[in-house]
């Protein structure tokens, strides 16, 4: 079912930035230099995994990843809703509007069953293409995210560390739950594709990450958006508003990497 948003300013934004404060975070934090230096152009995110086209700011990419870190984290760290279903989605969209990220189109939907031996990775991935052909955005760019998102997910699988964080966090009882987002930028504005897919009350497929079990061998959901950012809104004290939000997740639920 598609849903619509309305913007909010950037002063209220700030306020619930403050707001969505997560367990354990400090009342204050040090402010942190941004790292000017960063070129990973993806990152594990929680459960997700967040690519970005040529082109993004450094401090547009650490807006994106602490996005999907706050309003992940605050859907199921604090309003304790559980992960995978329509009701978690829902919560999720409502904190990145509060972000500052409008979306263009919103959804939440049971996935079609594919054909026997195509993958959850495969899967994820031909919903992104899908959703692009649907949503009226053109541009090299924005065509080239689906591509993105799968050399985001290869490359994951060439870092250990990485990959078994997000093995990890995608896992929950019963069955899997990710997020898939690449982003870019154009005109201006951020836009950022995001797919989750999730599973539950199946038997795992023992031996293999989630991303490699037969998509056609259980019921699985999937919420689709595509979200726009204005990049005035971002700036260095939005982003300390949000590092001091998260707290120690900034180091132990986000890990970068190249493609």
């Amino acid at each position: 079912m598609e849903r619509r948003h309305r913007r909010i300013n950037s002063k209220k934004r700030r306020k619930l930035i403050a707001a969505y404060k997560l367990p354990g975070a400090p009342a204050r934090q040090a402010a942190c230099a941004l790292d000017s230096d960063d070129d990973c152009n993806a990152a594990v995110v929680n459960n997700g995994v967040i690519s970005f086209a040529e082109g993004l700011s450094a401090l547009n990419r650490e807006y994106v990843r602490k996005s999907y870190l706050l309003a992940s984290s605050y859907v199921s760290d604090v309003l304790n809703v559980q992960r995978g279903s329509e009701a978690w989605y829902e919560e999720f969209i409502k904190v990145m509007v509060s972000l500052g990220w409008l979306p263009l189109r919103s959804r939440f939907e049971r996935v079609s069953r594919a054909g026997k031996g195509l993958t959850v990775q495969l899967a994820a991935l031909n919903i992104i293409a899908s959703m692009l052909t649907s949503t009226a955005l053109f541009g090299p760019l924005l065509s080239a995210l689906p591509k993105l998102a799968a050399d985001a997910l290869d490359a994951l699988k060439r870092q250990p560390a990485s990959f078994e964080l997000f093995k990890r966090n995608c896992a929950v009882h019963e069955g899997g739950d990710f997020g898939l987002a690449s982003c870019a930028e154009t005109d201006g504005e951020l836009i950022m594709v995001l797919v989750t897919y999730s599973t539950h009350g199946v038997d795992k497929q023992v031996g293999l990450p989630f991303l490699e079990w037969d998509s056609s061998s259980f019921e699985a959901f999937s919420g689709q958006t595509c979200l726009v950012l204005n990049t005035s809104m971002v700036n260095e004290k939005t982003i300390q508003l949000m590092r001091e939000s998260a707290g120690d997740k900034v180091e132990m639920a986000i890990a970068k990497y190249r493609i």
